[in-house]
């Protein structure tokens, strides 16, 4: 009995990595790869021989599904120069309810591994002007591939690199699904033929075999999802909410209007636990998702930002032929606040008009033109009233001020509450940024705000 029992415990000991631990180990390696690599992932037979162990064990580790010993996890951290901490190790915990958990999946254990897919890839744009975005896209490959997470959101101002973001994220992982499909909602087409059109996707299914209803072609949409290993890019979903917001003021009748559909369908894939990711960029924050996005949730969203002074300046000279001091590029890159579009108009315009040279075309102060001008139209009209009023009291103000000077404003600009559902509405969008405790304009936002309020003779 004593060697049963000793057996018995034997059996039930065993760690599994935290997600801090597999956030320091995700980051060591990727630091490595760059470093050592060239920038390429390490295959699973790369790591487990990096670390003496067997690429199988590798797999239970970074999955975090099967307990492993101590002496384990302290290999494969010492395989990258550290040193496991009690908080980077955990008792495994129980995952009951989730279905289909991808980690249990035998044939998908191997992060490096190739998949068989049937890809659906549809619209997926070029990416030859792709820049940057390393830590962005690491991030995003950590939550989909190592965290399993069902549904991802890139978030951000017109024309920062959503889509792009997107594409070249599906150029890297396409081998790591059995499928991919890509589906632009730039037009809505009507929700029975979109599901039909996803569902048929998926490998063995049947025309026939459909359901009939809207909410049956939901179902069934989750079970192709549960059952097969898939990654959904669904580029530019704003186009939805946009949509459902002139369909709630026109629809009179009983009938589910088609874009109320796809908010029900959004907020069906970030809630019923799947195996696949969906992964969609939109210009605004998503209400459907909001309350179950997190850390700790299979949800997640990342805002993305402009681009860096370095990966600014090689977006635009890629020709090489543009020239300015350093000063010219700082106050280039920073006056359009990173964003890829509208640099690459403005460095067209400087090499067909200002001879290459970026002062002159600064020195001109007409850096809001053209397609950029129509650019933040769209953006701005797409606003509710009270957003660009607020925005246009924002670029106003002769230096940024706090939401508790903006609160605090005598008389007030308006209720609380919208002044509270506006800021969070321009956040999202990219059109207004928080630095420490500062409600902050791009320089850019900041001048067609200005000349927008002015147009529409805005008060405030």
């Amino acid at each position: 009995m004593l060697n049963l029992k000793q057996s018995s415990t034997k059996r039930q000991r065993g760690v599994v990595l935290s997600k801090q631990g597999l956030a320091k180990i995700w980051e060591a390696r990727r630091d490595s790869e760059q470093q050592e690599n060239q920038g390429e992932p390490y295959t699973t037979e790369e790591l487990a021989e990096r670390a003496g162990l067997d690429p199988h064990t590798l797999c239970k580790v970074f999955n975090r599904d099967v307990k492993v010993d101590k002496r384990t996890l302290q290999l494969c951290f010492s395989s990258f120069n550290l040193t496991l901490q009690t908080e980077d190790y955990q008792k495994p915990q129980s995952r009951k309810g989730e279905v289909g958990n991808y980690a249990s999946n035998k044939s998908l254990l191997n992060y490096s591994q190739t998949i068989p897919s049937y890809d659906t890839w549809g619209e997926v744009p070029d990416i030859t002007d792709f820049c940057g975005r390393t830590t962005e896209l690491g991030q995003l490959k950590q939550w989909i591939l190592w965290e399993h997470c069902r549904l991802v959101t890139v978030s951000g101002q017109g024309g920062i690199g959503k889509t792009l973001m997107a594409a070249k994220l599906v150029d890297q992982l396409h081998g790591k699904f059995e499928l991919v499909i890509w589906r632009s909602l730039s037009t809505l087409p009507p929700i029975r033929d979109f599901l039909t059109e996803l569902i048929l996707s998926f490998p063995h299914s049947a025309e026939d075999e459909l359901p009939n209803t809207v909410q049956s072609k939901l179902s069934k949409l989750v079970h192709c999802l549960r059952t097969v290993r898939c990654l959904l890019v669904l580029d530019g979903i704003e186009q939805v909410l946009q949509a459902s917001a002139v369909a709630s003021y026109a629809n009179t009748s009983s009938k589910i209007p088609d874009c109320e559909w796809y908010r029900r369908l959004l907020k069906r894939l970030a809630e019923v636990p799947h195996t696949s990711c969906v992964l969609v960029t939109t210009c605004q924050k998503l209400p459907e998702i909001k309350h179950v996005v997190g850390e700790d949730s299979p949800i997640r969203m990342l805002r993305l930002k402009g681009l860096s002074l370095e990966d600014g300046q090689a977006l635009c000279n890629r020709g090489g032929t543009l020239q300015g001091s350093q000063t010219d590029w700082e106050n280039l890159v920073q006056y359009y606040g990173g964003n890829p579009r509208f640099l690459k108009i403005a460095a067209t315009t400087i090499h067909n008009l200002f001879n290459d040279k970026i002062a002159n075309f600064l020195h001109c102060n007409v850096t809001l033109y053209g397609e950029i001008y129509q650019h933040l139209d769209q953006q701005f009209q797409a606003l509710s009233a009270p957003e660009q009023q607020l925005l246009c009291h924002l670029a106003r103000q002769p230096a940024p001020i706090t939401f508790q000077e903006l609160r605090d404003q005598s008389p007030p600009l308006m209720p609380l509450q919208r002044i509270i559902e506006a800021l969070e509405e321009l956040a999202g969008r990219g059109l207004i940024e928080k630095q420490g405790n500062y409600l902050v304009l791009q320089p850019l936002i900041r001048d067609y705000a200005s000349a927008f309020c002015q147009a529409l003779n805005f008060s405030g």
